[in-house]
Parts: structure tokens; sequence; C-alpha cells
């Protein structure tokens, strides 16, 4: 397999597709970025130039409070096209909320930040392992009544399972440099959480070659399962 597309949706702030991009790229695909909040999202998979999957990445937004309503909806519209079309899609974070939005749930406040290393239970080990992942959201998601739920915990479901689609509320991409960054931005959040920014990116890099291979694992499982005649190397 070689020189498959994918189009990646980012926020222009949040733009590294990290170890989920690394792994995509080796198992053959381009990847071509479009902002969400420039204006360059496409409503239709044809108008996308009909990739082979769509990735959605993370964004400070949160569907609850989007800083741009419109730009939320074309990215709905644009995951519909997806579905309609058959086209898998990963979203990460944000990128889950947009799906579960999109096909009829929920996204609201949670009591408190979710940031830092965490646990799942999940029901597909293989898809979706227990972790620890790196989470950084305040969001609690309430996924479509067709979805199937993955895995969750204490803060609410972190992964679900649409016809064609993969939704994860955590953060497999990120790299403990970007996670400094976000950690830089958001330091009331961080803050909050009971963390301190130092320790929270120094476990980042403690656990940088693991948290790849599980990022690595988790695109082989996406693309064995969701997206047709992938086979990771």
């Amino acid at each position: 397999m070689s020189d498959r597309k994918a189009l990646v949706v980012a926020s222009a702030l949040d733009a590294d597709a990290g170890f989920v991009g690394d792994r995509l790229q080796q198992c053959g695909f381009v990847l071509r970025t479009v902002f969400r909040d420039g204006a360059g999202v496409p409503t239709t998979v044809a108008g996308a130039g009909h990739p082979d999957l769509i990735v959605l990445l993370g964004s400070e937004w949160s569907v609850h409070a989007p800083v741009e309503p419109r730009s939320l909806e074309v990215e709905c519209e644009l995951v519909r096209s997806a579905r309609a079309s058959g086209t898998p899609v990963l979203g990460l974070c944000y990128g889950a909320q947009v799906l579960a939005h999109a096909f009829g749930g929920r996204v609201s406040v949670a009591p408190a930040p979710e940031i830092g290393l965490v646990q799942v239970d999940t029901r597909d080990p293989e898809l979706v392992p227990a972790g620890p992942w790196t989470a950084f959201h305040v969001d609690v998601l309430e996924p479509p009544p067709d979805a199937t739920v993955v895995a969750s915990n204490s803060c609410g479901v972190q992964a679900f399972v649409l016809p064609g689609a993969l939704g994860v509320q955590f953060h497999p991409e990120v790299r403990p440099g970007v996670l400094d960054g976000w950690a830089g931005r958001f330091p009331d959040l961080v803050r909050d959480a009971g963390l301190q920014q130092a320790v929270l990116v120094a476990q980042a890099s403690d656990r940088e070659d693991d948290s790849r291979r599980a990022a690595y694992a988790l695109v082989d499982a996406f693309l064995a399962r969701l997206v047709p005649a992938s086979t990771p190397p």
C-alpha cells in the first residue's frame, strides 16, 4: 500500500498529528492538513479530494462552547459525508466530540479537568487498550445512539465506535513537547487538575517510547478494522 490520502482536520495552533501521523505515513498515507479555524475544511468528501481516511485532531475548542459554531457545523457536514461515502474517520479528543455531535450525541462540561495520564476500562483491548493514555480536556462525551462504547472511566466515555469511525476522548498522538506547550497555554487547567507542568511533561517524556508504541497499535487496529485493504507493516 502506498500513496493513499489522509485528510487531517486541525486547529492552527494544534496541527501536529504526532505519533498518529507518523504511523499513518509509515503505512503509506500522504497527509494533507486543513484548518478548522481558517475556513479550510470542505463540507464533503468530494470537496476534500476523496481521501482514503480522515483524522480529526484536538483543539482548544469544546463542542459545548465552540469558538466558531459555523466551523463546527462544517466539520460535522464533512464527517456525515464521510459516513455516507464509506470514508473512515478517526476522531481524537475534540475530533471525537465532533463525531458525537454530528450523529446525535452530546458534549457537556466535566466537573473537573482530566489532564495527564489516564487509565480506561476497555471492552475491546485490541482496538483501545487500557492505557495509560494522555488526556487534556474539560469535557464529558455522550456518544450517539447508534455508537458502541469501547472504553470509559470515572470521567465518562473515553472511546466509541460508529459505522466507519472511531472516536477517542484522549490524545494518543501527543508528543511531550506538544503537551508542554498545552500546559504552558492553559496553566489554570493544569493547576485545577492538581498537577505541575514540569511533572506532567517529565512523565510524558519518561513514557514517550511506550506512548509511541500504544499510538501505533491503535492506528494499526483502526486501519485493520475500518480502512479497506489496510495492512500495517
